[in-house]
This record gives structure tokens, C-alpha cells and sequence, in this order.
């Protein structure tokens, strides 16, 4: 059996790192991923998949990534649950075991002198994709 997963979008916010009791990284996200075709009034609607990156991998995201970063994210579909006053809930998130940053310093800075504009004005349509 085979879990894999590959997401290409932007973060929703600025990463930040957090340590456990145990004093391990960790860093839990969003990540805005448009998809492939627009909804029938026009729009392109956007999917929020949650994030969890744990040791290096979550400090280098914390130190490198900013809100709005264009990131290609790999790693494992995780469900789990948790009960809370009688009721069970159910959370799905991405297990990242690996990123990259898609945008350079200088489009980064752009963006970031931007900030006042539309996210949805940053956002790459596929033939806009370097591959």
C-alpha cells in the first residue's frame, strides 16, 4: 500500500514553531491550493489542507517560509480523532516529509512589498508552471 502526497500552494500564514514537552519542532499550517477548474460562477475555488511538520524540516519552514509563500509540499495523508464533552471529532492533515520554496528572494519581495494586493492576484495558473 502506498500513501503519498503532493501539494503545490501558498501558506495561509506565517509559519510558527512550536516545541513539544519533549523539546521536539513542530510546526502545523494551511495551505491554499487552488483547483483545476473554476466553479460555475466563474471563480477558481481553493482547497485549505492542514499542515504538520516535525524537526528540521519544521524549523527550516518557520525560518524560510512567510504568509503567501508558493510551496511544493510532499508527504502522507494522517487521519486521527480525539473526543471532546462526549463527541468525536475527526481531523485530516498532511504529514509533510519534504518541501520547496518556489519562488525566489526577489519575487518574494515583491510579493512582500505587495502585501496590500489580493492574494488571488499571485496565484500561477498551470501554464504559468515552470514544468
Amino acid at each position: 500500500m502506498y500513501n503519498k502526497v503532493i501539494a503545490i500552494g501558498r501558506l495561509t500564514a506565517t509559519p510558527e514553531l512550536q516545541k513539544t514537552a519533549s523539546d521536539k519542532s513542530l510546526v502545523r499550517a494551511t495551505l491554499a491550493v487552488n483547483r483545476r477548474y473554476k466553479a460555475a460562477n466563474g471563480e477558481r475555488e481553493a482547497d485549505f489542507l492542514n499542515l504538520v511538520l516535525w524537526g528540521r524540516l519544521a524549523e527550516s519552514l518557520a525560518s524560510y517560509a512567510s504568509k503567501g509563500s508558493l510551496i511544493s509540499l510532499d508527504g502522507e495523508l494522517r487521519t486521527r480523532h480525539y473526543e471532546r464533552e462526549g463527541q468525536k471529532h475527526y481531523v485530516t492533515e498532511i504529514l509533510g516529509h519534504g518541501f520547496q520554496l518556489l519562488e525566489s528572494r526577489a519575487q518574494r519581495a515583491v510579493r512582500e512589498n505587495n502585501s496590500g494586493a489580493d492574494l488571488a492576484d499571485l496565484v500561477l495558473e498551470a501554464e504559468d508552471l515552470p514544468f
